[in-house]
């Protein structure tokens, strides 16, 4: 791993990649080989369907090949032009520079006049494709960069999440979209979807204005790298919310999120008695800016109220329920990114850790994550940290 130090402009070294490049740079590099979102299982519906994304700071793509789902990165071997130029389509790998088309291998199969141009055959030349590892959680399609630091299978690496996330999508209709770009750095953005502090100040009318959240209300669960918020219970109430779901007894009560690393979270919410899944990804595009990818769909869950009354009620407002989902995701995304836009313009001022209070652990247990996959020392006050003093 690389390790991250502080440049010419004073930063700390969990702030380096917020304005250096170089920092940025190294850090895709690693979160590259991490399991990532790269789309849903909706856009490859048909044979030969294909979907365009971003891992580890680069363009790829995921195409449907009969039953078998391939990723690739988007660049052609001969010189390089995307291969994919839009964000979906359908259609075979074939580039449009010079028509070299490419197998669900990755290898270059077709490529015009190959024996005079290059003096051997297509098979001969043996070009390929930088192939992706490829895996499915319900609707959900992950990729990482082939690599000998991570083997873990996508169920290994989400651990207790992996049955969660995987029955959080609905079969009935393919999910909603919503695409917007932000002007911060990803983890700024991240991390306020970590922080239940800010609710009163940032969302006054979204949320109310009733106080701060009671010391003892959220209940933090730490889940490998990732982390959970759950309104109440108990310490195993993740694998009590598993368990129900194999069962299939599950029904949401209150709301609940999964942050998942390295920039995925998944959550439910009530829509006046409509439970909806939100899926949210925040994509990197470089120090300073990234793109928020949100994906929502009514919650699979059967309801808790069963009574004749509940049941008409949640007929005549699930309509409108669907419309206005998204005004309050829209809301509620301008007023964090604005925030999270104003701790952008003055990164290159951030000289500490930041002070986080009760309701802000997670945003130190993500950057231990983080810290840690990227090659960075420790933030101050970890328990990395306080194995390193301890031994010192």
């Amino acid at each position: 791993m690389h390790s991250i130090s502080p440049s010419a402009n004073n930063s700390p070294a969990w702030a380096l990649a917020l304005t250096d490049r170089d920092a940025f740079a190294r850090e895709q590099e690693q979160l590259g080989k991490c399991w990532t979102l790269l789309g849903v299982t909706s856009d490859l519906a048909r044979d030969g369907d294909w979907f365009r994304a971003r891992l580890g700071g680069r363009s790829v793509f995921v195409q449907r090949f009969g039953a078998d789902l391939v990723g690739f990165e988007n660049a052609c071997r001969h010189r390089f032009y995307p291969l994919r130029t839009e964000d979906k389509g359908n259609g075979p790998i074939r580039c449009g520079f010079h028509h070299w088309q490419y197998n669900k291998e990755g290898v270059a199969i077709g490529i015009p006049k190959c024996q005079e141009m290059f003096g051997v055959t297509p098979r001969e030349l043996d070009a390929r494709l930088n192939r992706l590892d490829i895996a499915t959680c319900g609707i959900f399609v992950f990729g990482r960069f082939a690599n000998d630091q991570n083997k873990e299978t996508l169920k290994d690496y989400l651990g207790e999440a992996f049955p969660i996330l995987e029955a959080m999508w609905s079969p009935k209709r393919a999910p909603r979209y919503i695409e917007t770009p932000i002007a911060a750095n990803w983890r700024l953005v991240y991390h306020i979807t970590l922080d239940d502090y800010h609710i009163v100040a940032v969302h006054p009318d979204t949320f109310g204005k009733e106080g701060y959240l009671p010391r003892e209300a959220p209940h933090y669960h730490r889940l490998g790298r990732h982390s959970a918020y759950f309104w109440y219970g108990a310490d195993d109430e993740v694998a009590k919310m598993a368990a129900e779901i194999a069962r299939g007894e599950y029904s949401p009560q209150v709301y609940r999120i999964f942050q998942l690393f390295p920039n995925l979270l998944s959550l439910h919410v009530d829509a006046e008695g409509t439970w909806y899944v939100i899926v949210q990804q925040y994509v990197p595009l470089a120090p300073d800016r990234c793109v928020s990818r949100c994906w929502y769909f009514p919650a699979p869950f059967p309801a808790t109220d069963k009574s004749r009354w509940a049941g008409l009620y949640r007929r005549v407002v699930a309509p409108f329920a669907y419309y206005v989902v998204p005004f309050y995701i829209r809301k509620i995304f301008s007023e964090d990114n604005g925030i999270c836009e104003g701790i952008q313009s003055m990164a290159s001022q951030i000289d500490a850790f930041p002070i986080l209070g009760q309701h802000e652990e997670r945003v130190a247990w993500f950057e231990e994550v983080y810290a840690e996959t990227v090659g960075n020392p420790p933030p101050p006050g970890s328990d990395a940290q306080r194995k390193i003093g301890s031994a010192a």
